[in-house]
Formats: C-alpha cells, sequence, structure tokens
C-alpha cells in the first residue's frame, strides 16, 4: 500500500496545485474502484448516446453505477462506495422536508399586490416615481460628462491648458453633488429605493421558488412514472465528456523511486483524508524502481443537483439532523460533502528491478498487488529500453470473479507459511551467500506491521536469469520453479477499514500442481496476422484457477495450466471478445489457436483511486 499511497498523494498535489477550490475535499479510495467504457458511458444523457442499443442498456444497467458514483462520504479519511448514503436520495429527502408550501403562498400574495408607491390606480408611474427616474437621470448624465472630461486629459500640452482642464473638472464635480442631492430630495431616491429592494426580495424569492419547484418536480415525475423517465436522474455529464473516446484531459506521469518515498512520506506526516490504518501499513518494495501511468482529474455534472437551493435566505429547515456544518465530515450531518470529481488511473506499470525473473511472480497459488490493485502473474520487457514490469488486471469480470476472491484469500495464508520459512529456503538455495543477504531475507519476512512483507527481493537470487531475446515481451517462462515461494507487494482490503493481521503458522509450501504447458496462438481472422497484447483471462469452471495473461508480437503465449476445465476469453481493441471453453486432461503439451474478428470495440477499463468531494458550507438552522 506504501507507493499506492504515494501516487495518489502525487496526483492529489497535481489536481491541489491546478484547479483546487477553498471547499474541495481530496480522499483516497483505499478499497479501489475498477470501471470499463461501457459502465461510464451508460451513465451519459440519452442525447450523447448514438447507439440505439446503447440506449436501452442505459435505462436498466446505469442505476447501479449511478448508486455508486453518488455515493455522499461519512468519513473525513477516505471515500468509497455507498449506495445507503446517495446523493440523490439525500436531496430529495432535504427537498420534500423543506417547508415550500407556506413559501409559495405568502410568495403569491406578494405578487398579487401591486406597489402603491410605484404605481397609481391606473398603472401609470406615480409622481414620486416620475421624479426619481427624472432626478436620476439628471444623475447619470453628469457621471457621464465628468468622465469624457477625464478622458481629454492625455491629449493637454501646456500647463495653462492642464490648469483650464482642472478648474472645468472641479466644476463638473460641484454640478455632480448638486444633481444627487436633488435626486435624494426632489427625486425621494431613499423612499422609491426601499420599495424596489422589497420587490427585488420577492423576485428572488420568485427565483428560489422556481428552483426548488423544479428539483422536487423532477424527483415526483421519477417516481410516479416509468423507467424511462427515472432513468434521466441517474445521468451523468462527464467533463471532459470524450475521456473514454480518446486522449482528452489524460496525462502521462513517470514516478521514480525516490519521489515515491518522499511522496509516501508527506503523505504519512500530514495525515490528511488518508487512514492511519492505511499509512501504517510500511513494507519492503525495493524491487519497484518506478512507476508508470495515465491519469484524469474527470467532473462530475449533474443537471438535477444545485447546492444554491440550500444557501438561500429562503431555504427552511426544521429536522433534527442538521445538513451541514461547514467543517464535519461523519453520518451526524445529511449531507457534509458530496462527490464531484473522479481521480482515474489507465495504464499501470510497475516497473521492477532488473534482476527479478519471471518465476519469481508467476505462481499461479498466489495474487500480486499493488496496493489494492492486482497485477498480472507475468513479467513484461519494454523492448526499447529493456525494462521489466507488471501491469494491472483491468478486466473487471475478472476482478469481481468468485476465483479471484479465492485466491485473495489463499495468499494471506501463502504469506504466513512464506515468512516462517523463507530464511531457510534462502540458506540452503545460496548456500554460501554472504551474511547481507540473510539479513535482507529476514527482513522481508517479518517487515510491516501487518506480517505482509515482500518476499521477491528474498527470493529474486534463487532464481537464474533467464537470458531474453531482444524484443521478447511479453515473456512468460516455461519450466516453473521447484519451490515457489512470493508474497505480494501490496495489500488488498476487501472491506475497509478492516485490515486482517495474520498470525505466521509453520505450514510446509506445497509443490506446484502439475499441469500442461499450454501454447496460445492469436490472430487475426481474415488476413491471420498476429495479434499483439492481446488479453487473455482464464477461469476454472470446475476449480478455483485464474489466469491473466497477454500475447506477444508473435501473437503467442505459453501458460502452465493444472487439468480441469477453463473459460476462456480474448479481448482487445477494435477486434469483438471471443469467449470459448477448453479442458486439460493430461500433463501434455496443448497448442490452442484462437483468431478474432475484427469490430469498432473498446475494452478500457479505468481505476478510481480517489475521489475530490466539494465540503458543503454551513447550512443554517430556522
Amino acid at each position: 500500500m506504501k507507493y499506492f499511497v504515494a501516487v495518489y498523494q502525487k496526483l492529489k498535489n497535481i489536481y491541489m496545485s491546478q484547479s483546487s477550490m477553498e471547499n474541495d475535499l481530496p480522499m483516497i479510495c483505499p478499497s479501489l474502484r475498477v470501471y470499463d467504457n461501457e459502465e461510464l458511458e451508460l451513465l451519459k444523457p440519452q442525447s450523447l448516446l448514438n447507439d440505439e442499443q446503447k440506449k436501452a442498456l442505459s435505462i436498466i444497467k446505469k442505476q447501479n453505477v449511478a448508486y455508486e458514483l453518488n455515493s455522499v462520504p461519512i468519513s473525513p479519511n477516505f471515500w468509497d462506495l455507498n449506495p445507503n448514503n446517495s446523493l440523490f436520495d439525500i436531496y430529495r429527502d432535504i427537498l420534500d422536508k423543506n417547508n415550500l408550501k407556506d413559501l409559495e403562498e405568502n410568495l403569491d400574495k406578494v405578487l398579487d399586490h401591486k406597489s402603491p408607491v410605484l404605481f397609481d390606480a391606473k398603472n401609470s408611474d406615480t409622481k414620486e416615481f416620475k421624479a426619481y427616474k427624472k432626478y436620476r437621470t439628471l444623475f447619470e448624465e453628469a457621471v457621464n460628462k465628468i468622465t469624457d472630461h477625464l478622458v481629454q486629459f492625455e491629449g493637454l500640452d501646456t500647463d495653462e491648458e492642464k490648469s483650464n482642464w482642472n478648474d472645468k473638472l472641479i466644476n463638473l464635480n460641484n454640478l455632480k453633488e448638486l444633481t444627487f442631492s436633488e435626486w435624494k430630495v426632489k427625486g425621494s431616491k431613499d423612499h422609491i429605493e426601499k420599495e424596489l429592494a422589497r420587490i427585488n426580495k420577492s423576485s428572488d424569492a420568485d427565483l428560489y421558488l422556481a428552483m426548488a419547484q423544479n428539483a422536487k418536480q423532477t424527483f415526483e415525475a421519477a417516481e410516479k412514472t416509468d423507467v424511462i423517465s427515472n432513468s434521466s436522474i441517474h445521468d451523468i455529464h462527464f467533463i471532459p465528456y470524450d475521456f473514454m473516446e480518446n486522449e482528452s484531459g489524460w496525462n502521462s506521469l513517470r514516478i521514480e523511486k525516490s519521489e515515491l518515498e518522499g511522496l509516501h512520506a508527506e503523505a504519512k506526516n500530514s495525515n490528511e483524508n488518508i487512514p492511519t490504518e492505511i499509512l501504517s501499513i510500511d513494507y519492503d518494495e525495493s524491487m519497484i524502481q518506478a512507476v508508470e501511468l495515465d491519469y484524469s482529474f474527470v467532473h462530475l455534472k449533474r443537471n438535477w443537483f444545485n447546492k444554491n437551493f440550500m444557501l438561500s435566505d429562503y431555504f427552511e429547515w426544521k429536522e433534527p439532523k442538521k445538513i451541514a456544518d461547514g467543517e464535519t465530515i461523519s453520518n451526524d450531518f445529511k449531507l457534509p460533502a458530496f462527490p464531484k470529481t473522479m481521480i482515474l488511473i489507465k495504464n499501470l506499470k510497475v516497473i521492477l528491478d532488473p534482476s527479478i525473473v519471471s518465476a519469481s511472480v508467476s505462481n499461479t497459488e498466489q495474487l500480486i498487488y499493488f496496493g489494492p490493485m492486482v497485477m498480472k502473474q507475468q513479467v513484461f520487457i519494454n523492448k526499447n529500453n529493456n525494462q521489466r514490469f507488471l501491469k494491472a488486471i483491468t478486466n473487471v469480470k475478472t476482478i469481481k470473479s468468485d476465483q479471484l476472491n479465492y485466491l485473495a484469500k489463499k495468499t494471506v495464508i501463502a504469506e504466513n507459511k512464506a515468512s516462517i520459512i523463507s530464511s531457510f529456503n534462502a540458506k540452503t538455495a545460496i548456500g554460501s551467500e554472504p551474511a547481507e543477504t540473510m539479513k535482507t531475507a529476514t527482513h522481508a519476512s517479518f517487515s510491516g506491521k501487518t506480517n505482509r512483507g515482500n518476499m521477491i527481493n528474498a527470493v529474486k537470487n534463487l532464481q537464474p536469469l533467464n537470458p531474453v531475446p531482444h524484443g521478447a515481451s511479453p515473456v512468460q517462462p516455461v519450466n516453473q520453479p521447484t519451490n515457489p515461494i512470493k508474497v505480494p507487494w501490496g495489500s488488498w482490503v476487501p472491506k475497509f477499514p478492516t485490515i486482517p493481521t495474520p498470525t505466521p503458522i509453520s505450514i510446509p509450501v506445497s509443490l506446484p500442481p502439475e499441469g500442461a504447458v499450454v501454447q496460445f496462438r492469436v490472430s487475426d481472422k481474415i488476413n491471420n496476422d498476429p495479434i499483439y497484447k492481446c488479453a487473455i483471462s482464464i477461469k476454472g469452471t470446475n476449480n478455483n484457477r485464474i489466469f491473466e495473461i497477454e500475447s506477444n508480437e508473435a501473437g503467442m503465449i505459453s501458460q502452465l495450466i493444472p487439468p480441469g476445465d477453463y473459460s476462456i476469453e480474448l479481448r482487445i481493441d477494435d477486434y469483438a471478445i471471443l469467449n470459448q471453453n477448453f479442458s486439460i486432461t493430461n500433463v501434455l503439451p496443448l497448442n490452442l489457436e484462437y483468431k478474432l474478428q475484427r469490430e469498432e470495440v473498446k475494452f478500457k477499463s479505468y481505476f478510481l483511486i480517489g475521489m475530490i468531494c466539494e465540503r458543503m458550507p454551513r447550512i443554517p438552522v430556522n
């Protein structure tokens, strides 16, 4: 979680330095949320959807995601999904309990009664109102003459011209003061303007009433009519509106290790809007050299929501639970803040130490994390600079699958096993390795307050660094390690803020199950060209196995898969999703070939790592 917090702190600093407002409240999302293009696109207003099929889907499916992104924070330390505390439910309740009926009746009485100060029985201006207009006009003309005279000063050359100009300015100022006095006395200035202020105040009340009634009628219509009308409440206008279609609003970022350390220290020292439970998780991440990602701040606009409704002098709130005090974020207030800007990232790459080999991270029995983000168990290599890195799993179905939940629980147990035997394995494998290596292994075993230390640095020297052909990306070993030991360098928090603290137990690590080396080949159905970077998701249908891998430049990738029945999903931009099944019945090598059909489909996924909320100002209680 250490460097994940550092990434959040960096993005928070960028936002606060560029476009922050006084009441902006950046908040980390510790459980992390992943949304794909389809989910967010359904939240767009119907007018922005060109596909009729998407319009129909949006009516049915958009509600759940809308409730999530409208979750109102109830903690000052983090933001997370809370569908039971949704902005439109709270706002609708405020509209229902605000006393609009009394205001409407009083306002009708004011508007029906003509002002006798301004108009007579024939609806003509009164003598006082005519005088007011006459002397106000004379005063405005006197001010305009002074303005015109001031402009002439730049064209004066001699002292005599400037002296004459100054004398005239004095006369004009005297004339202005005289006309102002006549306006006050003969034009009944104070009396007329007091009446105008009363009428303007009634107009403000009229505008307030119209705004409140419009919002209330929107919700009432949604409840009384069918699902089509109801779906309009769940619409969200995204700014930039086209962040899903192109790179508009996206920026690239690379954070080196030294800066990551500094950012984490900054977050820990400030302890602002980040839970102490998260900040206290401090473990060794020495194998991480840098982090690369794209980020965007996507603003959420809602047609039906207007906070000014509650800030008006005419707003009345007599319920026992206050709306907001302008400071406290808690469940003691009805609407202490509301979500307004998503902090999204995509294309995450965790750059690894050059000595890390594929075998160190390819154990299919466990998961690798970057904070709460689950990483693919596959080392990729940048062919331009030979940097090794990991990618995050972006398939939402995989992340939400039962298999992933099973492995997550299993990983916690495996971490305890690894922490007990790591020193012994390192000693037997290395033999006469210097004492410093043993020190590193021991530190990795027991560092961190939750026993979630990173074991990759303790085992990375146990496996030889296999030569990698130039341009090979990604890399997958054929021979798996006999006794792999791997503990994820992150901390998954399935339900915040509960963070499990496992007790180490002495149980030997089991050998990896036997299986077949399956080679997948993915190509274009029309021209048979290999498809590079095709995401391959494999899930067991009669076991809890799960694999997330990608094809290399030759459109191929090999994976050791235990016997069993599996479903496979292949997806990449510009191609239709391909879903099929296959079975492993023995340990003999198996070749599987898949051909994809071209289709205009985009499979982008976004990680919501934080939310900018807006703190509500103090709402007075009447």
